[in-house]
Parts: structure tokens; sequence; C-alpha cells
């Protein structure tokens, strides 16, 4: 082989060389491209996922700073009975019971403290005046019931009440002198002594329960008078409770009720004695015989307004 097919063969091959390390590098160079990209892209998606983070904890912010700047107004309006008289009370159903009560005693002159209102969920516990009218499950259009005497009413009572013994009632007086139980009594023991009526109801001692309707089965007498079957009708919504004997039905207004007297009969505690006294001397009680003592406290509690 000369030496010109030596030169040819050396440049050929040193040709092939260069073009393998030409390709080599443009390989290397187009692979470091595409990694700069992805690099480029996974940053760019970094940054979006980090500014929508941002957005969202800014809403949240904005949504939760506003939150407790909200104030709640639901108007409503109740309807409150009494007695014949039917008064329509705008109010706010966040509104507590004793701001109803305020309104209440604008509209009748009767005091929050002796105001009863009757309705399911009012509790006779005057602690119920801080409970809102939502939380009693009262709302637009409830009505409700009213007991309780305006302050002229009790004036009037007080007034009649003056000539009396210092501005003790009779039944105080008697409370704090007598020695011996009123079942002992004689005016008292000789109606007992006759035994309960057939139909009078069960009595439990020791127990407090609602208000019935009425109350069958007991006897009734007033000084000098001699015993009659009674039952006890509890109008709420007339304020009066009806005193129904075979002859004759005393519809009394509860607000003239100045006291009552209760005591359990001895021996039978499941009943008890109740007096209701209208004036200030021993004439104006009238007196109740196996009535079933654990309707007391709700007797005195519609009556008198006690706890």
């Amino acid at each position: 082989m000369d030496s010109k097919e030596l030169e040819t063969i050396s440049s050929s091959s040193s040709s092939n060389n260069n073009n393998i390390d030409i390709g080599h590098e443009k390989h290397q160079t187009k692979q470091s491209v595409e990694e700069v990209d992805q690099t480029s892209f996974s940053l760019d998606e970094d940054k979006t996922i980090i500014a929508s983070a941002t957005l969202l904890s800014k809403n949240d912010t904005s949504t939760n700073s506003s939150t407790p700047n909200t104030v709640i107004s639901i108007p409503i309006t109740i309807k409150i009975k009494y007695k014949t008289q039917i008064f329509d009370i705008k109010c706010d159903l966040y509104d507590t019971l004793k701001d109803l009560k305020e309104q209440i005693d604008k509209l009748t002159d009767i005091d929050p403290k002796v105001q009863k209102l009757v309705y399911k969920t009012i509790s006779t516990n005057k602690s119920v005046d801080t409970i809102t009218l939502k939380d009693l499950n009262i709302v637009d259009g409830t009505k409700l019931l009213l007991i309780g005497a305006t302050r002229s009413e009790m004036l009037s009572t007080t007034a009649t009440g003056a000539s009396g013994t210092s501005g003790k009632d009779f039944l105080d007086d008697q409370q704090s002198k007598k020695k011996e139980p009123l079942s002992k009594m004689t005016q008292h023991a000789k109606i007992l002594k006759r035994g309960k009526p057939d139909n009078a109801g069960i009595g439990i001692r020791n127990v407090n329960e609602p208000l019935p309707l009425s109350l069958d089965g007991m006897y009734m007498s007033t000084l000098n008078q001699r015993e009659k079957r009674v039952r006890l009708t509890f109008k709420l919504e007339l304020d009066e409770v009806w005193v129904n004997t075979a002859e004759t039905t005393m519809k009394i207004q509860m607000s003239q009720i100045r006291n009552i007297v209760d005591e359990p009969i001895d021996g039978h505690e499941g009943y008890s004695i109740v007096g209701l006294q209208k004036g200030t001397t021993e004439q104006s009680i009238i007196w109740i015989y196996w009535v079933p003592s654990q309707y007391v406290k709700a007797i005195r509690q519609a009556i008198l307004s006690d706890n």
C-alpha cells in the first residue's frame, strides 16, 4: 500500500472520529437542555402551588375574621293573652325572657316579678329569665298565657287589708300561734274523721307534680258551715280558680287570694289541708281537705307565684 492510500485511510478515520465526538456532544447538550426545562417546569409548578396556598390562607383568614362581627337578628311577633285581651308583642328571637317580661310590663302594668307566663317550655323558676326565646322554642306567632295582678289591683288589695292585724294576715297569726297540727284542731278533725271521699285522687308525699286542670274528690268548708264535696278547677286563661259544689260555683280571681296555708294531714301525709284566704279574717278562709300533697306546691305557684 502506497503512501497516498495510507493518507486517505487516515483522513477518513479522523473524520469519523470527529463526527462521533460532535454527535456525542450534541446528545449531551440536548440532554442538558431537557433537564433545564424539567427543572424550570418544576420550579414554576412549586410557585403555583405556593401561590394557591397563600390565596386560600388569606381567604380563610378573611372569613374567620368576619364571622365574630356578624350580628344575627330575627324579628318575631308573640301573642300574649291576658284575661279577655290579646297583645301582639314584637321582639327578637334572641331576646331573653326578662326582655319579654319588661315589654309586657309596659303594656299591662304587671310587675315582671309577679308575671306568670304559661307555656310548655317555661318553668316557674325565676332563673329562666336569662334564657333566650329561641332556647324556649318560642317562634313567630307563639301564644303565651299571662297570669298576674296589675299594680293598681295589688294596691287595692293592700288597702283592703290595711284595717287588719297590723299588716299580718289571720293565717300568718294562726301559723305562728298554733300549738297543734291543723288536722288535730276540732274544726278540722271532725271533717277528717269522715275519711276520704270515695272519689279522692291518689296522694303522694314528698313529690311535686304539675298543676292539673282540675282536682276532684275533696271536701270544702268555711267557718260555721257544713262540709261539702268540692272540685277545684284552675282557669289559668282567666286567672281564676273555680270552687265547684253540687249547689254552686264560686269563681275567685287568683289576685284576690291573699295567702295560702297548707299542711299534711297527720297520719295521711300523702294528702293535705289547704286554706285559701281571701280577706283578713277567719271567715274569709276556704278550707279544702284531702288535697293530694303532690299538687300543693303547684297550687301555690299558680296562685301566689311562689317558687
